[in-house]
């Protein structure tokens, strides 16, 4: 809005002529009259406070915020394939493969059958430890009572050492009974862990979705070969997606997570202002620049992954005097803003801060906070200058 000034007064120049006709003109009356026709006609505006924000734009990409790589533990052949690309699965029901079910399933049978033999063999030796401890006992107790017959001489030193040699043996019997049944037990053992690991492949041989989300890749089919380690699925979860972004290195001290904002656009769709909840540790010493990331909750219909982000990011916000950016030049190597004083153009020397919404900060206090600046005609005007003031801008 433009207040104009209106002047009633009669131009010097038409004063000038009248006289000349009658008398000729004043020298003091021409010189005035000449001064009024180099006047520059001038709009002025007001220093403003305003809010001004340092801001940088950069383009990032939407991401799945949970998304998840899934990879066959086993080797072996696709058997069943239930999902395809765009599909819903849901976590810890939907299965998405099948590997190989028959020959794992007989695998675990057979593991199962040689845990049972396993088992057997224990109690068969536990039982042969028994007899053989019972052998032992009755040849202990003939071998005591030969001893206090010998020493009374009532037997022979042959019948003696019969009995020595059966004691002897029988000891020999229960230790190697002993030692059966503890191989058996280390057997059993073996088989405990090979039906686990037979469990556990067929268990492996069902593939299900470990989260909630969209199936976005599928890179197997029926029949195909499963290679243990190799991705075959992708599942994305869109519920929640963050958007990221490699700012320049200059920036790193500027940014703070939980601080700091950045306003996003995908697709047209403004996100509004959201805090960053992530900076990348370091700067990467090649491109020097680092990563920041942003959560989009609950995304609204076509922001998804895969999408191009409009990425503004704030650094620094203040509140403080500013003049239409514009009106900022460069004269003699000096940033400079004409101001109207007595009807006369001035130079002040400036120091520019932020840019925001076509205004700029005016750092220090070299701009007094009433100055009219010159708003339209900034550009005719030199130091001294007379101007005439037209109106003032709002």
């Amino acid at each position: 809005m433009i207040r104009t000034v209106i002047r009633n007064t009669i131009p010097l120049i038409l004063i000038c002529a009248a006289q000349t006709l009658q008398q000729g003109c004043a020298p003091e009356t021409v010189a005035q009259a000449q001064g009024a026709e180099r006047r520059i006609p001038v709009t002025t505006t007001r220093i403003q406070e305003r809010d001004f924000e340092e801001r940088v734009a950069v383009q990032g990409n939407v991401l799945a915020r949970h998304y998840a790589m899934i990879a066959p533990t086993i080797n072996g052949q696709a058997t069943d394939v239930f999902v395809e690309e765009g599909d819903r699965v849901t976590a810890n029901e939907t299965a998405l493969l099948q590997i190989d079910k028959v020959a794992l399933t007989q695998a675990y049978e057979i593991a199962l059958q040689d845990r049972v033999v396993a088992e057997h063999a224990q109690r068969d030796a536990e039982a042969q430890k028994a007899a053989a401890q019972a052998q032992y006992e009755k040849a202990r107790l003939d071998y005591e009572r030969f001893k206090r017959l010998r020493d009374q001489e009532a037997i022979t030193p042959d019948a003696m050492e019969q009995m020595e040699a059966g004691y002897t043996v029988a000891k020999a019997q229960r230790e190697r009974a002993e030692t059966a049944v503890q191989l058996r037990k280390e057997q059993a053992k073996q088989a405990d862990a090979a039906l686990a690991i037979a469990q556990k492949h067929l268990d492996d041989s069902l593939i299900i979705s470990p989260i909630d989300g969209w199936v976005t890749f599928r890179g197997i089919k029926p029949g195909e070969y499963a290679a243990a380690g190799t991705p075959v699925f992708r599942i994305s979860d869109t519920s929640t997606l963050e958007v990221s972004a490699f700012l320049s290195g200059e920036y790193y001290p500027k940014i703070k997570t939980g601080e700091t904002h950045v306003r996003v656009q995908v697709s047209g769709i403004d996100m509004g202002r959201i805090p960053i909840f992530y900076k990348s540790p370091e700067i990467q010493d090649q491109l020097r620049t680092f990563e920041i990331k942003a959560l989009i909750d609950t995304p609204p219909e076509g922001v998804v992954p895969g999408a191009i982000a409009q990425i503004e990011t704030t650094l620094q916000t203040r509140t403080g005097l500013g003049v239409p950016h514009d009106v900022v030049q460069i004269r003699d190597g000096k940033t400079v803003v004409f101001v109207v004083e007595e009807d006369a153009a001035r130079a002040v020397e400036v120091v520019a801060g932020l840019t925001a919404d076509g205004w700029t900060e005016m750092v220090g206090d070299t701009l007094d906070a009433n100055a009219l600046v010159i708003r339209r005609g900034y550009n005719l005007v030199n130091d001294g200058a007379p101007v005439d003031v037209q109106g003032e801008e709002e």
